[in-house]
């Protein structure tokens, strides 16, 4: 082709036809800068396609982890709540004087209220696509904050669970420890994990009785209500950790059906 666009050029030339030339020649500069302009936006659409490609790769990802984050959270609430549940059963039973006339209640109860759960979110696609800035590739600005907002609020989630955990270690159950016999508890208790019954529970009740003396009611209460305080804190970031997955799941579905 080029050899051919040549011969044309120079028999112009040999015939001195220059206005003819310059015409050809001007003619076969848009001709290229054409075939230039054609290859460049041959290789954005390419590239925008693979980029949508990638796009949707990454919001079915987001679109499964948070599905799953969604039901684990889902999960979490209902343990969490039943946890308050637990404390403020608890807290009666304590103000009416009748902790000796419910045992087996208490011993069931002070099981209960320990079995508090942490959600652990699930976030290898979100870390993903952050750390490795495909974040970019999503063109929606407020999904693009979105997923960079949804690994703040699981760290700040963390001082909380934490905070918990520490006090049900540290104050709660040293002052249980002293007082109740905590075996007996563990003639109801099932973990919801263990579906084989590999684990062994106690079979017989403690020969120790509860030692509660009056004075101790008093911090009883309080041990309790702290607990149930610090338990509450998780359980309004998990509320607030569910309506964020809902709404995030709610744009990426949207951005979902828009690429349809």
């Amino acid at each position: 082709m080029i050899s051919f666009l040549r011969k044309i050029r120079q028999k112009l030339l040999s015939q001195n036809r220059v206005s003819q030339y310059l015409a050809y020649a001007l003619g076969e500069i848009f001709l290229v800068v054409i075939g230039i302009l054609i290859a460049l936006q041959i290789n954005t659409w390419n590239q925008q396609r693979i980029e949508n490609e990638e796009e949707s790769e990454i919001l079915f990802g987001l679109k499964e982890e948070f599905e799953i984050n969604l039901k684990e959270i889902n999960y979490s609430i209902n343990i969490n709540t039943k946890v308050t549940e637990d404390c403020l059963k608890l807290t009666q039973i304590i103000r009416s004087n009748s902790i000796g006339n419910n045992a087996e209640l208490i011993d069931d109860l002070l099981v209960r209220i320990g079995t508090f759960n942490s959600f652990d979110a699930q976030t290898g696609v979100a870390s993903e696509i952050v750390n490795s800035g495909k974040l970019i590739l999503l063109k929606n600005d407020a999904l693009r904050t979105q997923i960079v907002n949804w690994l703040t609020l699981l760290i700040d989630q963390e001082e909380d669970i934490l905070f918990r955990s520490d006090n049900y270690t540290m104050n709660l159950m040293p002052f249980l420890m002293k007082r109740f016999p905590l075996a007996n508890g563990e003639l109801t208790k099932k973990l919801p994990y263990d579906k084989k019954d590999y684990l062994q529970n106690y079979q017989e009740k403690s020969p120790f009785k509860t030692q509660l003396r009056d004075s101790d009611y008093l911090e009883f209460e309080n041990q309790i209500w702290h607990h149930k305080h610090n338990n509450d804190y998780v359980s309004v970031n998990e509320l607030n950790i569910k309506d964020f997955i809902n709404i995030t799941l709610k744009m990426i579905e949207d951005e979902l059906n828009r690429k349809k």
